[in-house]
């Protein structure tokens, strides 16, 4: 089996209600990745995504090229790592919401001088991110709780 880990970037293009379409791409994704044997988690913050992807070769390229790329929320999608592995960091999650989190905008201070910018990793830095990514517990209830109150506006 070819196994591949996939980690790309891109900006929200939407802002009409970014926390309802956050949980829109996260219920595909749970629907999509489950069917097809993917893991995964999504972060997001600053208007930026960036998602790392597991899972057979042919079915994280198809994702990514048919319908990531060509999903109209996204835009500069760009792939900034793929590599063959034969371990997942991310079997328990089909697609795992990391919530904007302290330690991440830490990391991003302390290798990149900037606020999260997940356009800035890079090779050296990108592997200690995923590593980051994977220790976060999903947080798509609490997104869903959020989009919910955003929604109905008392």
């Amino acid at each position: 089996m070819n196994d591949v880990r996939l980690l790309y970037v891109s900006k929200f293009k939407s802002k009409i209600n970014p926390l309802s379409e956050l949980c829109d791409i996260l219920s595909e994704a749970l629907n999509f990745n489950s069917l097809n044997q993917i893991y995964g988690a999504l972060y997001y913050g600053n208007n930026y995504f960036v998602q790392c992807l597991e899972g057979q070769k042919d079915k994280v390229e198809h994702l990514f090229y048919e319908k990531i790329i060509k999903d109209a929320r996204h835009e500069n999608c760009e792939v900034l790592y793929f590599e063959n592995i034969e371990t997942y960091l991310f079997s328990t999650w089909h697609m795992k919401y990391a919530m904007f989190h302290r330690e991440v905008l830490d990391f991003f201070s302390d290798y990149h001088n900037d606020e999260f910018n997940p356009y800035l990793l890079n090779p050296s830095t990108i592997p200690t991110f995923i590593e980051l990514l994977s220790k976060h517990g999903d947080s798509f209830s609490s997104l869903k709780n959020k989009a919910s109150i955003n929604a109905n506006p008392i």
